[in-house]
């Protein structure tokens, strides 16, 4: 560890860890319990409910009282131990809520609503209370309760993504569940934004404002053709009245951010507003080392580089949800992120022959300035029938995106002695691009007879690219930018896609049950480019069937089998032609050409839960046909390009296990981690000289309670990724957290360490038929992060029986 590094750790040694020894509370009966009463129907407070709260292990310890105006209630002073609470109320069934553990390491619980049914239709209710830990396996979810991490505070959404069970994130920033692509969804909402978007959008996502990440590895039929699953992040939600937010955070690697959140419930209608601001910089340095196999000779290439970037990103999000009824309810969700960012970038260039002499020299700086703006907004009509099984749900969005990048290119050729030769090119390219998509998504569940239940939707989406590339290169001597015209191009992008499922659910016994449907989508995608009669058009019908078989035990066992067909299309990344030469040795674009490829997915899922363990196993086999990589070819000149192509196809065989184990009350771990083994033909092994290879991933998780004020998280990862020429490597990255609340829970500070001992570092290797690459990258990563919150809420009030008491008093 550096001097730096070894100072900021023992400060923060000295600052928190004496507290964690000795922050204990005198109070000796510290107890309390409190919450909202609401109408079920209809969401509205109720007043007057009589609420009583029991200790189990001694029944003439108990205490009661009446919920105020707005529903609330504070039940305080309670000694250590099981309690049970019973709610009641004129003209609604009674509700026990038992084993409310109250004890040294956690004695403040926030009940939050509690929903009372109308007594004409439901019997008294008896609820079993149960905690929430860091992360719990329930209704055939990984569900991540990053509300209750430590390592939220100050975080994006993508760095919580990455400390999720059987998450990573790929080299190029993508998202995988099990190593394969995932669906988004926001609050149950698909996202519907390219991978750049998509990107920005998860960067600018505080993780304060998250309350929860639920991963489905086998969703539900209106995604059941998502080849890597479903990830749904479920933002925060208010309690009844007003409630505000605002978080600070700074970080010695050189970021800053502040984030606030308001929101107001009342009745039948809810509001969230958050808004932001963050700021980070990174800086990098990489190298890398090339070999050229000739029918003759060998040469090699080599370069090293440095880099430095910065981000500002601003964000704002409103949510309006309001219930027309107690079965009809509407929501209306609108996002704003951007980012304005600007890199450098310097990296020498050298060619050397088959003695390691060098030839060929050179310098090139890069700079870069970008700008993008992401306006998204969304509609969402739900209705409930009498039946909770029958639910129709219309989700509709449009989204926008603008996006404006510069790079200026500056090469100064040198000498085998590092001495200039007098020749230097200067270039430029603009890319300007505007983007909008509009999308619907209707799902309705109906129950048709006892045991069968069908499924159906349909979905719609469109969406609509203008690209322009501008290349301009430095005329010597007049030192007049003049258009490159073979590197500049003006294109129209359009994809639609059009898709209709339908599906059946028999339930033969409860907790056993066999689904089975069918997707069929048809999709267009089509090129038109303005500076000639280019035009790349695709068009074609898709038939996707999907199955799941699952049974559960009352031991809390259950076993899973599904079946299903995806396809993966192109993204316009990987269609794009343009020409990107910020490396001149080193070109790449995209390939018009490209089709989409198919997928046969089966999986077997073994589950076990109990109090004190729990895990998950799963194998799987795909079989990929026409798949498409990004492939690296060198050229007669020494150059190397790279592009995507169709190759003949692909066989995965993969394993994970997802696990979790308590330690003690106050400890608890969890871990995942899985492996895929890639199978080429023997066509592209002999031919193209492809290589199998196996991917893996891995995350540890756990958490700390020391007691009702300070918790721990700790979170390792660690990924491997195979790609057809090759491997990248990634080395382990670490979190670790503190957490400490003041002021009766308003004030919130914790820290973070991040990556104190090493560096995240990327390692490459990449085989061609004629060469040989090995390249890595180094990022400053090390961080520590102090992250400062305040939760503005109303001060508890009296009970409502004493209330009741003083205003007779007064009387």
């Amino acid at each position: 560890m550096n001097l730096p590094a070894f100072r900021y750790t023992a400060l923060f040694t000295l600052l928190f860890f004496p507290q964690v020894l000795f922050a204990q509370g005198t109070n000796t009966n510290p107890g309390i319990i409190t919450g909202s009463i609401l109408d079920a129907s209809n969401g509205k407070a109720i007043q007057g409910a009589s609420l009583t709260i029991q200790l189990l292990a001694d029944t003439s310890v108990k205490h009661t009282q009446l919920s105020l105006k707005d529903g609330e209630f504070l039940f305080e002073k309670l000694v250590f131990g099981y309690y049970r609470l019973r709610v009641n109320a004129v003209g609604f069934a009674g509700l026990s809520i038992d084993s409310i553990n109250i004890r040294q390491e956690r004695f403040d619980f926030d009940l939050n609503d509690i929903k009372l049914n109308r007594a004409a239709s439901t019997l008294n209710e008896v609820v079993v209370y149960a905690e929430k830990p860091l992360i719990e396996n329930k209704d055939g979810k990984i569900i991540f309760n990053t509300g209750e991490s430590a390592l939220s505070s100050g975080a994006t959404t993508t760095e919580l993504l990455k400390q999720t069970p059987l998450v990573n994130v790929d080299n190029d920033g993508k998202m995988l569940l099990r190593g394969k692509e995932v669906k988004i969804l926001i609050d149950d909402k698909p996202v519907e934004l390219d991978s750049k978007q998509l990107q920005d959008l998860l960067e600018s996502m505080p993780g304060s404002m998250i309350e929860k990440i639920e991963v489905m590895t086998t969703p539900p039929p209106q995604y059941a053709n998502e080849r890597g699953g479903v990830i749904n992040i479920v933002t925060k939600k208010n309690k009844v009245g007003f409630n505000a937010r605002i978080n600070v955070n700074y970080g010695t690697r050189g970021e800053a951010g502040i984030n606030g959140n308001l929101g107001y419930r009342k009745n039948k209608f809810v509001l969230n507003f958050s808004a932001g601001f963050g700021y980070n910089q990174y800086r990098s340095n990489s190298y890398s080392n090339r070999q050229n196999y000739y029918a003759d000779s060998i040469s090699y290439f080599n370069t090293v580089g440095e880099s430095g970037s910065n981000n500002r990103r601003p964000n704002f999000r409103l949510s309006l949800d309001y219930d027309l009824n107690k079965r009809n309810s509407l929501n209306f969700t609108s996002l704003y992120n951007s980012n304005n960012s600007a890199s450098n970038n310097e990296t020498e260039y050298s060619n050397l022959n088959r003695n390691s002499q060098v030839y060929r020299l050179s310098n090139r700086i890069t700079g870069t300035d970008n700008e993008s703006w992401n306006p998204n907004f969304n509609f969402t009509y739900t209705y409930k029938g009498k039946d909770p099984r029958e639910v129709l749900k219309l989700i509709t969005g449009i989204n926008f995106n603008a996006n404006n990048n510069v790079r200026d290119f500056y090469q100064q050729y040198l000498n085998p002695d590092n001495t200039p030769t007098g020749s230097d090119s200067t270039q430029q390219q603009g890319t300007y691009s505007k983007n909008h998509s509009i999308n619907l998504n209707l799902n309705y569940d109906r129950p048709l007879v006892k045991k069968l239940s069908l499924h159906a939707g349909a979905s719609f989406s469109r969406y609509n690219n203008h690209n322009v590339l501008n290349t301009r290169f430095m005329k010597k001597p007049e030192n007049v930018f003049v258009k490159n015209e073979q590197l500049s191009n003006d294109f129209l992008f359009h994809q639609t896609v059009l898709g209709m499922r339908a599906s059946l659910r028999y339930d033969i016994v409860p907790d056993f049950y066999i689904n089975a449907g069918v997707q069929v989508e048809h999709t267009g995608t089509n090129f038109d480019f303005k500076t000639d009669t280019s035009r790349f058009a695709n068009n074609y019908w898709t038939l996707l069937p999907f199955g799941t078989v699952m049974k559960k035990w009352k031991n809390d066992v259950s076993i899973t089998f599904a079946y299903k067909r995806t396809i993966q299309r192109p993204r316009l990344n990987e269609l794009n032609p343009s020409l990107d030469y910020a490396d001149p040795y080193n070109t790449r674009s995209g390939n018009p050409y490209l089709q989409p490829y198919y997928a046969d997915n089966f999986d077997l899922i073994f589950g076990k839960w109990h109090k004190k363990y729990n895990f998950n196993i799963s194998v799987g086999y795909n079989s990929l046909q026409d798949i498409y990589s990004s492939i690296r070819t060198l050229l007669p000149d020494g150059k190397t390009f790279t592009t995507w192509q169709n190759i003949s196809g692909r066989k995965e065989y993969e394993a994970s296990l997802w696990g979790g184990y308590t330690i003690s009350k106050k400890a608890k771990a969890n871990l995942s981690f899985g492996y895929t083994f890639n199978e080429y033909s023997a066509f592209d092994r002999t031919v193209r000289y492809f290589r199998n290879g196996g991917s893996f991933y891995s995350t540890l998780n756990g958490s700390y309670q020391f007691n009702d004020v300070w918790n721990a998280n700790a979170s390792f990862t660690f990924n491997r990724f195979a790609n057809p020429q090759g491997t990248v490597r990634n080395t382990l990255s670490m979190n670790v957290g503190v957490q400490r609340k003041f002021f009766n829970k308003r004030f919130i500070v914790t820290v973070n360490v991040i990556d104190p001992f090493r560096q995240q570092q990327n390692k490459n290797y990449t085989y061609g038929s004629n060469f040989s690459l090995e390249s890595s990258s180094t990022t400053n990563t090390r961080n520590y992060r102090i992250a400062l919150s305040y939760v503005f809420k109303k001060t508890p009030k009296q009970s409502g029986k004493e209330a009741l008491l003083k205003k007779l008093k007064k009387n």
